[in-house]
């Protein structure tokens, strides 16, 4: 059986993490739109109410936050010591899924609160760590920049219809 599989190139990779990267993007605001038609009584109140999810959502939102730009600091920071330029992209997609994940799961939780409790203040975090997640798009100067790619590795990312080795 032949394997009929094209080659990884730079461009093919960086075409599927930014369709990955859409889809969770999507996913978050797709979601949050449902839940926003479908929620009625709905107001906005930045006081607290006695519902505990007032506090457990934005501490959710600013943990995910720190928690995934310090995963993603240290993951980056351990790819310095690999030599091929695909193992560096294959560490750099898993430490940017887990930053994403840590941006879309409070996201999630800001929109259930919202459908819960009908407070647009829980759709306001959701709509800023949607914004955040939205910024954090992989682009090929941002993966030039954070793996701090030179020389022959630079060059050979930059050659994007070159299979990567």
């Amino acid at each position: 059986m032949q394997n009929n599989t094209p080659p990884i190139t730079s461009k093919s990779f960086l075409r599927t993490f930014t369709i990955i990267h859409l889809a969770l993007v999507a996913g978050v605001l797709v979601f949050g739109i449902m839940s926003y038609m479908l929620t009625k009584n709905q107001i906005l109140s930045f006081t607290y109410s006695g519902d505990v999810m007032f506090y457990v959502v934005p501490f959710m939102a600013i943990t995910g936050i720190l928690a995934g730009n310090y995963l993603y600091k240290n993951i980056i920071s351990g790819l310095a010591s690999k030599n091929t330029l695909k193992e560096k992209l294959s560490g750099f997609q898993t430490a940017s899924i887990i930053k994403y994940a840590l941006l879309e799961g409070p996201a999630f939780l800001s929109i259930v609160a919202f459908s819960n409790e009908g407070n647009q203040y829980f759709l306001t975090i959701a709509l800023l760590l949607l914004g955040w997640l939205i910024l954090q798009r992989p682009t090929r100067d941002k993966v030039e920049k954070d793996l701090m790619l030179e020389g022959s590795l630079k060059s050979e990312f930059q050659q994007e219809n070159k299979p990567l080795v």
